[in-house]
């Protein structure tokens, strides 16, 4: 930013806990636009809290939120040869630990490859290292202790709701907070662990009857962020992008990796206010018009 010769003080990096700093600015008569990423409970924090008139305060504060996602790759039972559709889900699944909001956290597959769909995710999860990120592994450890606990806790109750544990979901002998890319499958679409953001390194999957049920399923959370669909029909495709209700679609490939200037990102529901950052249209919602009209005789 000073290479750019953003005056001093503009940009401000002010650390602390979320409780005091967060509500601080929030809440302050000054503070005129917010614009947070983070988890929906605390994005609807602040959301509430703008709302509220402070004394002195002269405008309305406009917030922009990008929250949380429930992501979901459907996949399509035309699809024979589906190799490049198991490397999509893994990569949008184990990316970053899991720690992305767009992060593919359910797959739908329909029920007649399941079975062998199941199996080579199984194959190609063992492809991935875990460990200390000086070694370069494909994933490194989580963001902290609360973090693992809470992923490994979301395992357990995978487990104890009835999904069935095919790969993963073991402590891994290294030396911080370690989550192993974990796959659990026959997952019901209710379950906690297909409705509520993990934010780990966790893929529920899911079996559908054929694709209005994968609809069905697919859209079936509070949240709309990002979602997938692998398919070899035209006239599917156009129906996910009528029925798939998400901010961010992607045909054919994986539900992670928007551009900047390329894919606009944001959903809407519990993901987000749809800001679309990234977008030509973005910086206007930092800015106000004003409209000039004069009378020329």
């Amino acid at each position: 930013m000073d290479e750019v010769g953003l005056p001093p003080g503009v940009l401000n990096f002010v650390p602390g806990d979320g409780s005091t700093i967060g509500d601080l600015l929030v809440t302050h008569p000054k503070t005129r636009y917010i614009s947070f990423t983070g988890s929906m409970e605390v994005g609807l924090r602040v959301n509430e809290l703008a709302a509220r008139t402070q004394p002195h305060q002269i405008w309305i504060k406009r917030v922009i939120a990008e929250m949380g996602g429930k992501d979901a790759i459907v996949v399509d039972s035309e699809l024979k040869d589906f190799g490049d559709t198991v490397r999509g889900v893994v990569q949008a699944a184990f990316g970053f630990q899991g720690q992305k909001c767009s992060a593919c956290s359910r797959v739908i597959v329909d029920e007649k490859i399941y079975d062998k769909f199941c199996n080579a995710l199984v194959e190609e999860a063992k492809k991935l290292k875990v460990g200390d990120a000086k070694e370069n592994p494909n994933l490194g450890p989580v963001i902290n202790e609360k973090s693992k606990n809470s992923i490994t806790e979301y395992i357990r109750k995978g487990i104890d709701e009835g999904g069935k544990l095919i790969y993963g979901g073991k402590e891994v002998n290294e030396k911080g907070y370690f989550v192993e890319p974990t796959i659990i499958r026959d997952v019901e679409p209710d379950a906690t662990i297909a409705q509520e953001e993990i934010f780990g390194p966790v893929l529920a999957v899911i079996k559908s009857k054929n694709f209005d049920n994968a609809m069905e399923i697919a859209n079936g959370t509070i949240y709309g962020l990002t979602g997938a669909i692998y398919t070899k029909s035209k006239k599917k495709l156009e129906r996910a992008e009528k029925e798939f209700f998400v901010g961010n679609l992607y045909l054919n490939r994986k539900c992670t990796g928007a551009l900047v200037g390329v894919h606009p990102f944001g959903g809407f529901n519990m993901s987000g206010t749809d800001s679309k950052a990234g977008g030509r249209d973005y910086l206007g919602l930092f800015m106000q018009a004003k409209s000039i009209a004069e009378k020329v005789k």
